[in-house]
């Protein structure tokens, strides 16, 4: 240390805000830890998925500035899904092993550094490098790992804690894009892209600095019977990933989630462009996300309460039946009303199912391996982000019209919805 005096201590020696931050964070007791993990994922799911789902408000001026089609610019959520797809199995593993701390940092650094290169871009494999390369690798911190951390954490109340700590998801989806948008029109989309990647370096970065591996007590048998359907000795034991991917539910919950997130994908990649061509302006499109988002606050923490007391499947169904007849109702009426109205309402009932994704992984599978079981599921998304926006932009781009591929939407969702209600717990044989 450097003294300028005896008993006098040096400018150097006084605590930073950030040091008395971490000083009082780690006076919590473990037992309340959890709650500031739940802090953590929702600052970095804020961030990061309210960025991810603004790729639709950055396409019509980077279409513009560009010349690209559509389904040549959405052709480069192939390269983010494909990266996605193969490295969510490695993220489950190399949390549990070196700290899921270490996996989210790493994440969230590729997503800032991918986002202010991509505002550099002036070829067309400068988008595929920099948004689909980096954004691709940095896909898990925005959904899977900071979940499964959530889930670990808490034995009871699981269900208010994780729709708390996918609020983020929400409140970005209601702000981050309406403020993207606002950012393009007064300073182009180029410094709009700047801006947001400096925002994941200085938000989540520090958020995941506060996060901590889940104690080991964490894992003792918990009475939730409730919830998983099996005797409660059994909760926190299930299958391992391996012995999980042998069986039939797997695969089936496999299919489910491969439906409903390349549903999600797509259309929160073309609601945007989809609601200016039926007349909307931009400004007045954004919005549309902002209403998603803003009542998927009161999907996440609905379905979080009544999960806690009914399970999750009653909720997970009935989430997948309100998103296919509001997928339809935009698709027979694209009119101004029912673009507001489908906001309002799939906001409600995406984030009801995306809140109940990683415990209905738990309801059948336990906790054995949770984290790894759920990459494994989540690599669905990777091939939704993929799949989804593509083919509905090359659709367009054939057709002139989203309503074939809207309409597939309606009818997939209803198929999921039908199948979620035969899940059940899987006992390890």
């Amino acid at each position: 240390m450097i003294r300028a005096s005896t008993g006098t201590v040096s400018r150097f020696q006084h605590p930073s805000g950030w040091c008395i931050l971490l000083q009082t964070v780690n006076m919590i007791k473990p037992s309340s830890y959890g709650w500031v993990v739940v802090t953590s994922a929702f600052f970095i799911t804020y961030i990061t998925c309210g960025i991810n789902f603004s790729f639709g408000v950055f396409m019509l001026p980077i279409i513009t500035e560009m010349g690209w089609s559509r389904g040549l610019i959405s052709s480069v959520m192939v390269v983010v899904g494909i990266i996605y797809a193969f490295t969510l199995p490695a993220t489950g593993s190399l949390s549990e092993r070196y700290g899921y701390k270490w996996v989210l940092g790493i994440s969230t650094s590729l997503l800032g550094a991918g986002l202010l290169l991509s505002s550099q871009i002036h070829e067309l494999w400068q988008l595929y490098v920099y948004n689909g390369l980096f954004i691709g690798l940095s896909a898990a911190a925005t959904y899977a790992v900071p979940v499964a951390l959530v889930a670990l954490w808490f034995r009871e109340r699981q269900g208010l804690a994780l729709g708390v700590a996918t609020l983020g998801v929400s409140l970005g989806t209601a702000t981050v894009p309406l403020i993207i948008s606002w950012i393009i029109g007064i300073c182009g989309w180029r410094t709009a892209m700047l801006i947001a990647g400096t925002a994941v370096i200085g938000i989540t970065l520090p958020a995941v600095l506060l996060i901590r591996q889940p104690p080991l007590l964490s894992r003792q048998p918990e009475n939730n019977s409730a919830d998983t359907g099996v005797p409660s000795e059994n909760a926190w034991h299930g299958l391992t990933p391996g012995e999980a991917v042998r069986t039939g539910h797997f695969w089936l919950l496999f299919i489910i989630l491969l439906i409903f997130l390349t549903g999600l994908n797509l259309l929160m990649l073309h609601l945007v462009p989809y609601a200016v061509d039926s007349g909307m302006t931009p400004v007045q499109a954004a919005t549309l996300l902002t209403l998603i988002g803003l009542c998927g606050i009161a999907g996440r923490l609905g379905a979080g309460v009544v999960s806690d007391r009914y399970g999750a499947k009653p909720v997970m169904v009935g989430g997948l039946c309100l998103l296919t007849l509001i997928v339809l109702m935009v698709t027979l009426f694209p009119r101004a009303w029912s673009f507001y109205l489908f906001a309002a309402l799939y906001g409600v009932g995406y984030s009801s199912v995306a809140t109940m994704m990683v415990r209905i992984t738990r309801y059948v599978f336990g906790v054995k391996a949770l984290g790894p079981i759920f990459s494994l599921l989540m690599i669905s998304d990777g091939i939704g982000v993929a799949v989804g926006p593509v083919l509905a932009g090359l659709m367009f781009d054939i057709t002139g019209s989203y309503f074939s591929i809207f309409l597939m939407v309606s009818a997939a969702l209803a198929g999921a919805a039908v199948a979620t209600a035969t899940l059940r717990p899987t006992r390890q044989t």
